[in-house]
C-alpha cells in the first residue's frame, strides 16, 4: 500500500471511532471529558485483542524460525 492509501485507511478508522463514540455519548452527557473517557475505553478494549494477536504471531514466528535453524 502506498502512503496515500495508509492515510485514507487511517482517516476512515478515525472517523468510524468518532461516530462510535458520539453514538455512545448522545444518550449521556455531551461534555469533553466523557467523550475522551469513552474514546479511551473503546481504544483500550480494541487494542487488547490486537496486542494478544501480535504477541501470539511473534511467538509462533520465533518458534518456527528456531525449528528451521536446528534442522
Amino acid at each position: 500500500m502506498t502512503r496515500r492509501d495508509w492515510w485514507i485507511a487511517s482517516l476512515v478508522i478515525a472517523f468510524g471511532l468518532h461516530c462510535l463514540v458520539m453514538s455512545g455519548i448522545i444518550s449521556a452527557s455531551a461534555d469533553v471529558p466523557s467523550y475522551l473517557r469513552l474514546l479511551f475505553q473503546i481504544c483500550f478494549w480494541m487494542g487488547i485483542p490486537l496486542l494478544v494477536g501480535a504477541m501470539i504471531y511473534i511467538i509462533i514466528s520465533f518458534i518456527s524460525k528456531r525449528k528451521g535453524r536446528k534442522t
